[in-house]
C-alpha cells in the first residue's frame, strides 16, 4: 500500500474513534451488564482479529506450528486472570 493510503485508513479510524467513544459513552452510560458484555466481547474480537491479519502470520513463519499452541495457552491464561 502507498504511503498515502495507509494514512488514510488510519486518519479515518482516529476519526472514527474520536467520534464513536464520547458517543458510545453518552448512550450507553446505564447500559445493564448485557450490553457491557457484550462490547467488551466485541473488543476482545476486534483485538484477536488484528493480531490474526498482522502479527501471527509472522510469528507462525518464525517460530513454526508450536506457535498456535503457544497462543491459544497465553489467550487462556490472559482469561483466566482476568477473573481473579
Amino acid at each position: 500500500m502507498s504511503r498515502r493510503a495507509v494514512l488514510a485508513i488510519w486518519g479515518a479510524a482516529a476519526l472514527v474513534t474520536g467520534v464513536m467513544v464520547p458517543l458510545g459513552s453518552l448512550l450507553l452510560d446505564d447500559a445493564g451488564g448485557a450490553w457491557n458484555g457484550f462490547v467488551l466481547a466485541f473488543a476482545g474480537g476486534a483485538v484477536i482479529a488484528v493480531l490474526a491479519t498482522t502479527a501471527m502470520p509472522e510469528a507462525y513463519r518464525e517460530g513454526g506450528p508450536w506457535i498456535a499452541l503457544a497462543t491459544a495457552a497465553g489467550f487462556m491464561a490472559a482469561y483466566v486472570l482476568s477473573f481473579g
